[in-house]
């Protein structure tokens, strides 16, 4: 088996960093908050997963598991920033290399075989040089396999700081004498890996296994075609083989402008909410950075979704609308009436609102676009420019609508799944 892929995963990325930036915080259990007075952990320490706590732990399990865990507000700024960092160390070995979220990436090794023969003195290197760039706390787990399915997962199962690398067969001579070199076959891999460690498992599919007496990807392999295509779908029946016999599935081929699907903003608000004017103002906040990261990227779209889940005592509620347009937009309030008047007026307001989202997709580069007719896009592109220039300068919300005056912008943030990749790397 060739060595195609190094995949590369922080440990315990958001906690390490501000570890590292606050010596004070070191070796204790932190749990990172999205902001003050939220009670979810978006994020925790080595020392704080010991004892069970993970992503997604309310605050007061947290404090039952460990009394005396430290709770610190998120830094997005900084998470990005070094993102960027390990964007230009992995660049350095090939321009093709794959920021895969804020934490991750693939190096494929294909195109620099012959600078980098060997893939475990590769990923001793990768290791020194993240160290030397973002401090000596933040330390990565690193997998190397023949496809990217394989090196994730590999990654996802390696102890914390340590490279362990996927083979068909182990020869002694390829046994890893250095401290912290593994080396594992892919059949042992996929007999022992959880589904929680495979890309392109989630909970609920996992759960949908169990009755099959499926716990891990190899035992995929004893379940018919006609079992997987009968209880799971065409689609996900031809992903679920491929996983099980360790081959890449379609969870990691990303296409390449994949960032042309879409662009959207959510947001989870800190108690239900029921004012019309309320739900309004964030509905146009969300929409003012989802068209500003549009523009950014210089380009259109003509699908526009919204969306909202809350509560109305008897259980989670949900609603969404979305509309298709015969023509393509980038200008804030067009797309702000389209969704306040075509779509936000058709829910029945049977329920409170916690969560919102709002999107923008069918993107296209705008000089593909149909040129428009009308004198007033023009009029309101060169506004759009000219605030853009502010924003760029000053922040987003600088210069801001009369919705939103005096009331608490919602700024944009950076999600640990890097949804707006491109934005993100490349116009941020």
């Amino acid at each position: 088996m060739s060595s195609n892929f190094i995949h590369i995963d922080i440990n315990s990325y958001f906690a390490s960093l501000l570890q590292q930036e606050n010596p004070f915080l070191r070796g204790k259990p932190v749990g990172v908050i999205k902001d003050v007075g939220r009670t979810c952990i978006i994020a925790a320490s080595k020392e704080a997963k010991k004892y069970g706590v993970k992503t997604g732990s309310n605050v007061k399990e947290a404090k039952k598991l460990i009394p005396s865990i430290i709770l610190i507000p998120a830094k997005f700024d900084l998470y990005l920033h070094c993102t960027k960092k390990l964007k230009q160390i992995f660049e350095s070995i090939t321009p093709d290399a794959e920021i895969f979220s804020l934490d991750e990436a693939f190096i494929p090794l294909d195109n620099c075989v012959y600078l980098y023969s060997d893939p475990y003195k590769l990923a001793l290197n990768i290791q020194e040089k993240i160290k030397k760039e973002l401090g000596e706390w933040v330390t990565c787990n690193i997998g190397i396999g023949e496809n990217r399915l394989l090196a994730k997962t590999a990654g996802e199962i390696a102890p914390k700081g340590s490279i362990l690398k996927i083979v068909d067969e182990i020869n002694p001579a390829d046994i890893p004498k250095e401290k912290g070199f593994l080396i594992m076959t892919k059949d042992e891999l996929l007999k022992t890996a959880k589904f929680s460690d495979v890309c392109g498992i989630g909970f609920r599919l996992e759960e949908r296994l169990k009755p099959f007496g499926v716990e891990h990807p190899y035992q995929i392999n004893s379940l018919s075609d006609e079992v997987l295509e009968k209880y799971f779908g065409p689609f996900y029946s031809q992903a679920l083989r491929r996983i099980g016999k360790g081959e890449e599935s379609y969870i990691l081929n990303r296409p390449e402008n994949a960032h042309m699907k879409g662009v959207g903003r959510t947001i989870t608000g800190y108690k239900l909410c029921s004012s019309e004017d309320a739900i309004k103002r964030v509905l146009y906040n969300l929409t003012e950075e989802v068209t500003y990261k549009v523009r950014k990227m210089d380009m259109a779209g003509r699908l526009i979704f919204v969306f909202l889940t809350g509560s109305n005592g008897g259980g989670e509620k949900s609603w969404h609308g979305h509309k298709t347009l015969k023509h393509y937009i980038r200008h804030t309030n067009e797309m702000f009436n389209i969704l306040y008047h075509s779509l936000y007026k058709k829910w029945k307001r049977n329920f409170s609102v916690i969560r919102f989202g709002v999107g923008l997709s069918l993107l296209k580069p705008l000089k593909e676009t149909p040129y428009p007719l009308l004198t007033e896009w023009y009029k309101n592109e060169r506004l759009y420019k000219a605030m853009d220039k502010i924003s760029d300068k000053f922040g987003l919300f600088t210069i801001r609508s009369g919705v939103l005056k005096e009331e608490e912008i919602i700024r944009p943030e950076v999600t640990g799944f890097l949804g707006d990749k491109k934005y993100q790397l490349d116009y941020n």
